[in-house]
């Protein structure tokens, strides 16, 4: 009875040693890295200027930019790209950037594990027009005096204000926008345009109050056309606004998405109809340049940036694949992959092994 006794002690003890190992792990962190442009005063932004971010009052960076006025590398390695670390109770919250110790006008989502671009800006970006000459007056009958010169105000700069995954409207009663407005993704993939005067009205007829702009998960989308892939898909909202005349709906991918679509060529902008429960072609200009796909459009729905897929994997097309996505704050985080090491439970893992060949030997010690 002592035998069993004992054994049942050290397997307690085991228990409690492999539990307070896992535990030691402490709650995991996991970084959102981000990558983009910045701009001063509306142009580039010149080398080592000091890009750093802000997360639930932590600092994290900094990070220098380019020659070219861009942060972050191209790869996942260290100290490329401003890495964000914070734990998933973290997830939603909003993320504050500075540029050499100014607050950017533009700000992120926390997305755990996530890979995102914002272009970065501070500073007024206005350009002031030059004053036009003011043509010379007629001179009055008598005296010898030159006309006297008149000056007239410059004329007012049209405003234009950024905003992230949703932005209030400034109307006139009947509908028209004060100003212009752009509405991006947190990643900044997707944007929309609203130009000054555009006449925004909601599925009733009424002046629009806002727009929303997000990213959607691909596995909550309708089936695709056979041969197609989805790598980003939008929902814009509110769903049935309408615009006149048409805004400007913009895909705007990094170096590394544009060479894993293969084909530019094949690139296609599509919006889905819920009356017929089919995807519908938008015409879009492709610009390779830029790495842009845009299209004009007079109303709101779910969009999506397809290309086809090579004949081999044709056949697969009922699924969507994702060859090119960013999870987003409203999409589910991926299972670990082959690459994270789960080392808390190896290491539990491998004190219960260890444990367990102690009492084996005990028990034979104790039986001869």
């Amino acid at each position: 009875m002592k035998t069993w006794q004992s054994i049942a002690v050290l397997l307690l003890l085991c228990g409690l040693v492999a539990g307070a190992a896992a535990a030691d792990g402490g709650v995991p962190v996991f970084p959102h890295e981000f990558k983009g442009s910045v701009t001063i005063d509306g142009s580039p932004a010149p080398a080592d200027i000091e890009i750093t971010a802000v997360l639930g009052g932590e600092t994290y960076g900094p990070v220098t930019t380019a020659a070219d006025g861009t942060y972050g590398g191209s790869t996942r390695h260290a100290g490329e790209k401003l890495l964000v670390l914070g734990t998933d109770d973290l997830a939603g919250e909003t993320i504050t950037f500075l540029v050499d110790g100014e607050t950017a006008k533009e700000t992120a989502t926390f997305t755990p594990k996530g890979t995102s671009r914002v272009d970065l800006s501070v500073g007024s970006g206005d350009v002031t027009p030059t004053p036009k000459p003011n043509p010379p007056s007629s001179g009055g009958s008598g005296g010898g005096g030159g006309p006297s010169p008149v000056s007239n105000p410059p004329a007012p700069t049209a405003t234009q204000t950024t905003s992230v995954e949703r932005a209030s409207l400034l109307m006139t009663k009947s509908g028209e926008l004060t100003e212009s407005v752009t509405v991006r993704t947190g990643d900044g993939v997707g944007s929309v345009t609203l130009r000054e005067g555009t006449v925004a009205r909601d599925r009733d007829g009424e002046p629009l109050g806002e727009v929303t702009v997000k990213k959607a998960g691909l596995t909550g989308t309708p089936p695709i056309p056979p041969g197609t892939t989805v790598g980003f898909a939008l929902s814009c909202g509110p769903a049935g606004a309408t615009f006149d005349p048409p805004i400007t709906l913009t895909y705007t991918l990094s170096a590394e998405e544009w060479e894993e679509i293969g084909d530019p060529a094949t690139l296609t902008v599509m919006w889905y109809n819920p009356e017929s429960g089919a995807w519908q072609e938008v015409p879009a200009t492709i610009d390779p340049a830029t790495r842009t796909v845009t299209a004009r459009v007079s109303h709101f729905s779910l969009f999506a940036l397809s290309w086809a897929t090579p004949e081999s994997v044709a056949a697969s097309a009922d699924r969507p694949a994702a060859t090119v996505t960013t999870i987003g704050p409203d999409e589910p985080q991926p299972a670990p992959t082959a690459g994270e090491t789960p080392w808390a439970l190896i290491g539990a893992g491998g004190l219960l092994l260890l444990c367990t060949l102690a009492v084996g030997g005990y028990v034979m010690w104790r039986q001869k």
